[in-house]
């Protein structure tokens, strides 16, 4: 069982501008990753927030037809927003629209018996959910789980967010991120500054570029898969659920991560640049039934 937390957000995708004109899809960093990893196979346990409008029944029951397993606080406001305007190549644009205000407040017991958990963006980050956050990280030391962390930064952190950056960082041992992270949580060196990093597994993503990985001294870098490209809300997402798959396929986890082998590191590398290459083809995050069937027999077998 993985376990997985972060922000449940309606992406309004920008249609055409006279007038606006959306397209709305049910979005958030780490809940799209734990979609895709569902729609693999893999058993996955979603908690999270929601409100008490009408969008945030349609959100609850999205993530249902999804084959979530979600565990969610209900607050007494509307749905969280993100209007997303996707440039000319595909790169979006986001404009928050997060009006809940109560504390973060999960459960006891939701993550007994799991073997990962993952969680990030800028759930992590809020000063009104980083207790509950911390609970739930604590929990998942406590239960000897693999935490995977994907900071998915929208602006360079303040002094309290870097604060807790860096907690997460102290106690996590699968680190992605995206180059423009790096970039906002190391300005001097992005490069140097990920691979100094004590996690003992650090994944950079690079775009178009593919990505490279950093395992103790060790380098391994792959290139993207060339598509064309409608938008790339998500990539990074299913970039992430690719690569969580397949390291816990190989039978990978907190114990043993640091005896990876490079020819294991190189095929989850492989598999997740296709993932997220698979992720640009689609407007929006939800990646296509027949590519997905088709990346799940390429990469984890029949």
């Amino acid at each position: 069982m993985l376990a997985l937390t972060g922000e449940v957000l309606v992406d309004l995708v920008l249609e055409e501008e006279a007038p606006l004109r959306f397209t709305g899809v049910l979005g958030g960093s780490v809940l799209n990753t734990a979609t895709t990893l569902a729609r693999l196979g893999f058993p996955a346990r979603f908690l999270s927030e929601v409100g008490d409008d009408w969008v945030s029944a349609w959100s609850e029951e999205e993530m249902a037809r999804r084959g979530l397993k979600a565990w969610l606080q209900r607050h007494r406001a509307p749905m969280p927003l993100a209007l997303v305007r996707p440039d000319e190549a595909g790169n979006p644009r986001y404009s928050f629209h997060r009006p809940f205000q109560e504390p973060f407040r999960p459960e006891k017991g939701l993550l007994k018996g799991i073997q990962a958990f993952h969680f990030g963006s800028l759930f992590a980050l809020e000063a009104r959910t980083a207790e509950g956050v911390e609970t739930l990280l604590q929990k998942a030391l406590e239960e000897g789980a693999l935490v995977s962390y994907d900071p998915n930064l929208r602006h360079p952190p303040t002094e309290a967010e870097r604060r807790r950056i860096e907690g997460y960082l102290a106690r996590a041992h699968l680190l992605k991120l995206s180059l423009e992270d790096a970039r906002l949580l190391f300005p001097e060196d992005p490069w140097e500054g990920v691979k100094r990093l004590p996690l003992p597994l650090k994944v950079l993503t690079l775009g178009a570029e593919g990505a490279v990985a950093f395992l103790g001294e060790e380098a391994v870098r792959l290139p993207g898969e060339r598509v064309k490209v409608v938008d790339t809300v998500g990539a990074g997402d299913a970039f992430t659920a690719g690569l969580l798959a397949l390291l816990l396929q190989g039978g990978y986890g907190r114990e043993n991560l640091k005896e990876l082998s490079l020819k294991d590191l190189e095929g989850a590398l492989q598999g997740a640049v296709a993932l997220s290459a698979l992720a640009c083809t689609v407007r929006g995050a939800y990646l296509p039934e027949e590519g997905l069937r088709a990346w799940k027999k390429r990469f984890l077998g029949d």
